[in-house]
């Protein structure tokens, strides 16, 4: 299997539990080629990323001194790792330093409360346990000769090897069930894996003394966020994933195998955010592409190919510290949102809701809901008025309207920058031959006009470029950008032509004022713009930068307080 741009007999594959799963927005060619561990793309360079992008790192490289190096506790880990934490943000290793000391104390006290019951004791194992199907001498159906298969997690067996766990930590709290076939997958690893000396585009070789097959296995959850060690449940029949051999081969041939084949032989094309690692990105005729449409220049170094949303370049402006930790590592600490950002979340779910409907029934003709997700009975009310304001401008109501997608995800090539550019637009139908891209917004007061719209809403400046491009399609006349902003004391919606020179230069503009700033960035450093109160930042815990701006910032205001006394 080595499709145009690659090169690879495709002879190894190597499964992980992840691409067993169920996604929606997974691509089964891009699944089938990543588990191809000897195909690559002809003449690649190798790329880099400038600081560690992998949220659990830093927190891997701290526990792995103290369960195999002889770190005594995670300060003595620090002190060990030094140099090895260099490509990490301090935030994030003070984030990892927590959750290790978290997660240490969480294991040692699970393993404690064994003594004297029926579940021995276990340790931590360093060798990958690999799932290695006897190799073929000659290529099968699929041209393979080796298949192996990985589950990612903490290893831990008893000292005479008959139990072996699994601890699949999370950056949340500790999860307590996940699908049954996932834990299936995991378990098939545990029960048939074999250490060994990994290998990337090479089969893997199993270690010297091999330790006898187990007799129980176990998954754990770890939740990094609340310092939790959860015995995983099976979510369809709440099953502790605590089975014999007898138990873990049933499962496998009735969740996984199928799994397997779907994972191999996949081929349907879904361009999405996944984009960026795949290996037929290049010559894949499913990804629309736009040169130019970031407004960014190319990278001057081989970085790693990026996707990008709107979202992600306004938190990069807000602090590019902020932006890394919260929207490539999704490091977040679970602070309560405010009543303005749940209210428009849950308008914006029923209204997605409402606009799939497949009897295209305009929101006039559905009753209004009586709660919304999210809100109290106090808060309901202003957001059914938004509601209400929106059935004048439901596209519903235009006969012309064509297909209607809620809710659609964009994902386009800027082979300029080397960038994947990521929209999720509320709402993208077409009417008359054109293409109408529809962002609503809630608020309290009626916004300012025109241009100023495209610099407070540069999902708006995007999707002018997009459309100017013609990457969409549709006839250029007949598309635009629309902004329904809905308030309690009613609705009202602004346009914007692909065609108006002057809107193009504004839009071009005010996305290259966020996207240059973000292409050029490669250290990501605590610099809040003047305005952004570090108070709201999801990753303040983690932040000495944040906290100390955060703590001059309330000292400044009872200063001012007390002067008014």
């Amino acid at each position: 299997m080595s499709p145009s741009g690659m090169v690879g007999a495709g002879r190894i594959v190597r499964i992980p539990v992840r691409h067993l799963r169920d996604s929606p927005s997974a691509c089964p060619m891009g699944r089938a080629l990543d588990v191809r561990r000897d195909v690559a793309v002809r003449g690649s360079a190798p790329a880099f990323a400038p600081v560690a992008d992998f949220p659990f790192k830093p927190w891997g490289q701290l526990v792995d001194q103290v369960e195999f190096h002889g770190a005594a506790d995670v300060g003595a880990a620090l002190i060990a790792c030094g140099r090895a934490l260099s490509r990490s943000l301090p935030q994030h290793v003070e984030y990892a330093a927590g959750a290790a000391a978290a997660y240490r104390a969480a294991w040692l006290a699970e393993q404690a409360a064994r003594d004297g019951g029926p579940v021995p004791r276990t340790l931590p194992v360093a060798p990958q346990w690999m799932a290695l199907r006897t190799a073929l001498e000659v290529p099968d159906a699929r041209g393979v000769t080796h298949y192996e298969r990985t589950a990612w997690g903490r290893q831990y067996a008893s000292s005479d090897g008959s139990v072996r766990e699994l601890v699949i930590p999370c950056l949340g709290p500790a999860k307590e069930v996940l699908p049954l076939a996932e834990l299936s997958a995991v378990a098939s690893v545990l029960l048939c894996g074999r250490p060994v000396q990994d290998a990337f585009a090479t089969p893997a070789e199993p270690v010297p003394d091999l330790p006898p097959p187990p007799q129980r296995m176990r998954i754990f959850s770890a939740g990094l966020a609340d310092g939790r060690l959860v015995l995983l449940r099976a979510a369809e029949n709440g099953v502790e994933a605590d089975w014999t051999p007898a138990q873990v081969q049933s499962l496998h041939d009735a969740q996984v195998a199928p799994r397997l084949a779907r994972a191999l032989d996949g081929r349907e094309l879904k361009p999405g955010s996944d984009c960026v690692r795949c290996k037929g990105f290049a010559a894949c005729p499913a990804v629309l592409r736009a040169p130019g449409v970031l407004v960014a220049p190319p990278s001057l170094q081989t970085r790693k190919r990026r996707s990008v949303s709107v979202s992600d370049l306004r938190a990069h402006h807000d602090c590019p510290a902020r932006y890394h930790l919260t929207r490539v590592l999704k490091l977040r600490d679970g602070r309560t949102e405010n009543e303005a950002l749940r209210r428009g979340r849950a308008v914006d779910a029923w209204l997605n809701e409402r606009h799939a409907d497949p009897l295209g029934r305009p929101c006039h003709e559905v009753p209004l809901p009586d709660q919304l997700d999210g809100l109290s009975e106090e808060e309901l009310p202003r957001a059914i008025a938004m509601l209400r304001s929106h059935r004048r401008h439901c596209p519903l109501n235009i006969p012309a309207a064509g297909k209607i997608r809620p809710q659609y995800r964009l994902a386009v090539h800027d082979p300029r920058a080397d960038v994947l550019v990521v929209a999720d637009c509320d709402l993208l139908y077409e009417e008359r031959g054109g293409v109408v891209l529809r962002e609503t917004k809630t608020a309290s007061r009626a916004p300012s006009s025109g241009l100023d719209l495209l610099e407070k809403y540069p999902q708006l400046a995007l999707g002018v470029l997009l459309l100017q491009s013609g990457v969409l399609g549709g006839d250029a006349r007949r598309s635009r950008v629309e902004l329904e902003m809905l308030r309690s004391d009613g609705p009202s919606l602004e346009e914007f032509s692909p065609r108006d020179a002057a809107t193009v230069e504004r839009a071009r503009a005010v996305l290259a004022g966020y996207s240059v700033p973000w292409a050029a960035d490669s250290r990501y450093e605590a610099l809040p713009r003047v305005g952004y109160a570090c108070t709201d930042c999801e990753a303040l815990s983690w932040c000495a930068t944040g906290r100390e701006r955060a703590a001059g910032d309330a000292r400044a205001t009872g200063r001012r307080e007390r002067g008014k006394l």
